[in-house]
């Protein structure tokens, strides 16, 4: 290294000489044809951190001088040993490592340009620039350094900072920048520089403290001004050293020739294998979590602010940058579903993460704003916060639910992209928000805002009290203190309610007509959130035609995969707080659907009820419930029994405000017959367990217009069956037309030729709870049943007994109809008082039925017996029974019926009715 008295003396000479040969000096420029290759001279490149003594620093966070310094390559043009450049030095750029930085605010600018730098205010000197130049070939010796002072400049928009100076006509412009390529860090430019001199080399030192070398002193810069001693500015630090310590600072020089400007010559240089004294630096990070509001259950924008104490001193260590900080919500803050509706997201590729360009994200995935101060720029940072694609379904991935944030400062240029990953508690909704591996930036404060209002994209907890959030923060030099925030929610906080809102119905409601169903639950905002529907009874008659639906097998109900073919309706929910949740289905979205299927939970059919949840941009899976479809044994009305709603999914408390059910199959479900007011009856429960039960009145029209008319066929007697005082086979069948009104009641008053055999009655009773209990033996049934109807896909068939009812005298007669469903159809057995038998069924279901069919044995457990004999003229002539038979509609048929006699030797059957008689009389005569 040069010595003082050196430097002044070659300063002076050089200055005179450099300005009486100027115009000769092209005359030297080197010839690339005979030029060795154009490089950096073998070991010459370096770049160092040094303390005021010249020495390497290894002290993390101190504010040492940075000096980079190289030779270029030379040759010999003349053959006598004198030395040119083997080409002319253009353009010089220089990586330094990510943590060493440069502070804007430490220095005033220069306002002129490279030209005036040497008139320039000393304060505004940030360094010196040594270069080694000569005008003519000369001895390697004859190299002479020249230093000269490094102002800092007006720097234009979008460089971070411009540093300058001028010397033999040599205007040198050093541009520094902020690159996001290998973790923000700085990169120098200097573009187009002169070829008035021959530069052999140079040596750029940037002070740690520049007062502390700007001011008179021992040294003589080129255009004469004295330097080296403390100058008059404050006593700011400029330089800051990286935070971490133990890993290698690596920086890389690139350079240039005019020669051959389109190749590029590089070298890395190792500042240091690692700095030290990590355990010095002082690491405090702080929160400060606010809401917008401290309403319960509402959607709210929040604050969150990171603050960062830095210590400004130049006599200080700073404090460690923050490398990873994850900030915990309270348990009850949680993603907002209604913030969904109209969000979009940002892709990587549109965030262009390491790229210094501005983001291309779409405006709908803005979600907040930031700001960032930083100690090191005068102004500070802002830009916005937008929601990240999802690439993960698994909310504790932190994949699921991303955050991007990018804060920008036009003046300098310096752009910071930054990724949050969100893990979402897949049980509780609560969120831990993390940003690993922060740039090696200081920054005083970050400042986060999210949206507020109905569309915010946080909720605030359902309960009130102090909520805590936490920051569990890591620098840079490796410490890992906490910290935490509390804020109160204190509004809102009466006990909720729970008063749901029912509506369901038909669309049509004809009676007998097919019509979709519709059904809707619904809470107001504020309210305590529905746990389950958790049953639905729909009114007798209001059923659907599963003969119609080809059944969804389990295995795929389950899944919730069930073919197109098995759908019978969909559903539309609405989820989340505020004055705008969202509905699912959105538009475009996957449909939601309500498939019908076989046997579930004890029932004979089930509902798989799959919706897609698919908000905005957001795909959390698939939802699955399954119904239970029971069908009443004594009416035929249906119980639909739900799986619970679910609360929570994805991570994101669902808070389901309402729900609606639409079966809307064409052909499926169909009006009763009756027009009696009825009820659809549903039992809601909420998440604290209060059980709502809810009733709307249902009542269909056009009763009236429902023709009714049934056909009754009586038989009784075989062959070997018809002589007085024993038991008889009965057969009796009713068939209907479709499209008429159903069934309500039907009477039969046998005559008195025809008695009950009592004792078979009452011995061969089962006691009901052995009936409900599917205890009754076979043995004791008196005869079968079958039952067809167009809403089953099979006939129903069954056995017949007669069963003890403690509420009446005489055992009633049960038909129990087995197959897709069960049902007990229940016959009361009285004798009136002229002694006949007579069988009323007066519950008869309000279900289409196009024939059924009681046959009743005859033997030891025949309970029909004869008087006289069934073939005597005299019995047959009087073989009537009383029929009355009610419609659903309200339209009653009472008829005297002829029953039809069978097994007697020689005589034809008895006809039923005029049709009948005429038919029989026609066959006597052919014979």
């Amino acid at each position: 290294m040069p010595t003082t008295d050196t430097r002044r003396s070659s300063a002076r000479r050089w200055l005179v000489g450099a300005l009486a040969a100027a115009g000769a000096i092209a005359a030297f420029a080197p010839a690339a044809s005979a030029a060795p290759a154009f490089d950096f001279a073998p070991g010459s490149a370096t770049v160092q951190l040094l303390d005021s003594d010249g020495n390497p620093q290894q002290q993390a966070g101190a504010h040492p001088n940075l000096r980079v310094a190289f030779d270029l390559t030379t040759r010999e043009p003349d053959g006598a040993g004198n030395v040119v450049p083997t080409e002319s030095l253009k353009d010089v750029d220089t990586w330094l490592p990510p943590g060493i930085l440069g502070n804007l605010n430490a220095v005033p600018v220069c306002n002129g340009t490279a030209r005036d730098t040497p008139t320039c205010p000393m304060e505004t000197a940030v360094g010196e620039a040594v270069l080694r130049l000569a005008l003519t070939p000369v001895p390697p010796s004859g190299v002479v350094p020249l230093p000269v002072l490094v102002h800092r400049l007006p720097a234009p928009k979008g460089v971070a900072a411009r540093l300058g100076f001028w010397l033999i006509n040599i205007s040198v412009v050093i541009d520094v920048r902020v690159t996001p390529d290998g973790g923000y860090r700085l990169v120098s430019n200097v573009k187009g520089i002169s070829t008035a001199a021959a530069v052999y080399g140079q040596q750029l030192t940037l002070w740690g403290v520049p007062a502390d070398h700007n001011g008179p002193g021992p040294l003589t810069s080129g255009s004469g001004r004295s330097y080296g001693g403390r100058g008059s500015g404050a006593r700011k630090p400029f330089m800051w050293a990286p935070t971490r310590c133990g890993v290698p600072l690596d920086a890389k020089i690139a350079i240039r020739s005019w020669q051959q400007p389109e190749r590029t010559v590089s070298t890395a240089a190792r500042i240091t294998d690692g700095l030290t004294g990590c355990d010095q630096l002082p690491f405090a990070p702080t929160l400060d979590v606010r809401p917008d509001n401290s309403v319960a259950g509402q959607p709210s924008g929040y604050a969150i602010d990171l603050g960062l104490g830095q210590r400004e001193g130049p006599d200080e260590l700073i404090a460690s940058q923050l490398k990873d900080a994850t900030v915990t919500l309270p348990e009850g803050v949680a993603i907002s579903p209604g913030r969904a509706r109209g969000l979009d997201v940002c892709t990587d590729e549109q965030l262009g993460e390491g790229r210094a360009e501005a983001e291309a994200c779409p405006p709908a995935s803005r979600i907040g704003e930031v700001r960032i101060d930083s100690p090191l720029l005068p102004d500070p940072l802002t830009g916005v916060v937008y929601m990240g694609q999802q690439r993960s379904q698994d909310p504790a991935s932190g994949e699921m639910y991303r955050m991007f944030m990018v804060a920008h400062d036009p003046s300098s240029g310096v752009r910071i992209k930054l990724r949050g990953h969100i893990k979402a508690d897949p049980a509780t909704g609560q969120l831990a928000t993390t940003f690993a591996d922060n740039p090696e930036l200081p920054f005083s404060r970050l400042s986060l805002r999210l949206d507020g209002g109905d569309r915010a994209a946080l909720v605030n907890p359902s309960t009130c009290g102090v909520k805590e959030a936490t920051l569990a923060a890591t620098g840079w030099a490796g410490s890992s203190p906490s910290s935490s925030s509390t804020f109160a929610i204190d509004q809102g906080c009466a006990p909720a309610g729970f008063g749901p809102l029912l509506a369901a119905g038909t669309l049509n409601p004809a009676a007998g007509e097919f019509s979709p169903f519709a059904l809707t639950v619904a809470r107001q905002d504020g309210e305590q959130q529905l746990k389950a529907i958790k049953s639905v009874r729909l009114p007798e008659g209001l059923l659907g035609k599963v003969s119609s639906v080809p059944l969804c097998g389990e295995a795929q109900a389950a899944a919730g995969t069930c073919p197109e073919s098995s759908r019978i309706g969909h559903v539309q929910i609405a989820t989340g707080a505020g004055g705008s949740p969202i509905w699912v289905p959105e538009p475009g979205k996957a449909p939601t659907g309500v498939y019908l299927t076989g046997p579930h939970g004890g029932a004979p059919y089930g509902m798989s009820i799959v919706v897609p949840a698919q908000a905005g941009p957001f795909d959390l899976g698939t939802v699955v419930l399954r119904s239970a479809l029971h069908i009443d044994r004594h009416t035929a009305a249906i119980t639909a029994e739900t799986d619970d709603l679910p609360t929570i999914l994805g991570g994101t408390p669902l808070n389901i405000r309402e729900v609606r059910l639409i079966l809307d199959r064409p052909g499926f479900m169909f009006n009763p017959t009756s027009c009696e007011a009825k009820s659809i009856d549903v039992q809601v429960r909420s998440v604290a367990d209060v059980v709502a039960n809810l009733r709307n009145r249902f009542q269909v029209g056009d009763c009236a217009a429902l023709p009714f008319t049934p056909r009754v066929g009586l038989r009784v007697g075989k062959k070997g069956r018809t002589r007085p005082r024993i038991t008889v086979p009965f057969k009796t069948v009713v068939q209907m037309t479709p499209g008429q009104a159903n069934l309500r009641s039907v009477r039969v008053n046998l005559p008195r030729n025809i008695n009950a055999r009592l004792p078979v009655i009452n011995n061969n009773a089962c006691p009901l709870p052995d009936y409900e209990a599917g205890k009754c033996p076979e043995r004791l049934a008196v005869g079968s049943a079958t039952a067809v109807t167009p809403v089953l896909r099979d006939p129903l068939r069954g056995k017949v007994y007669f069963v003890r009812n403690p509420a009446r005298r005489i055992p009633d007669l049960v038909v129990a109809l087995r197959g897709e469903v069960d049902f007990d159809l229940v016959g009361k057995v009285s004798i009136p008082r002229n002694l006949t038998l007579a069988t009323t069924f007066d519950t008869v279901p309000d279900v289409p039925i196009t024939k059924f069919t009681l046959n009743l044995v005859a033997g030891r457990n025949g309970p029909i017996g004869t008087i006289g004999n069934l073939c005597a003229k005299s019995v047959r002539r009087g073989m009537n029974a009383k029929l009355a038979i009610l419609g659903q509609s309200g339209r009653a048929i009472s008829r005297s019926q002829k029953i039809r006699i069978f097994g007697c030797r020689g005589v034809k059957a008895e006809a039923r009715g005029k049709k009948g008689k005429a038919h029989a009389k026609r066959g006597a005569a052919k014979k």
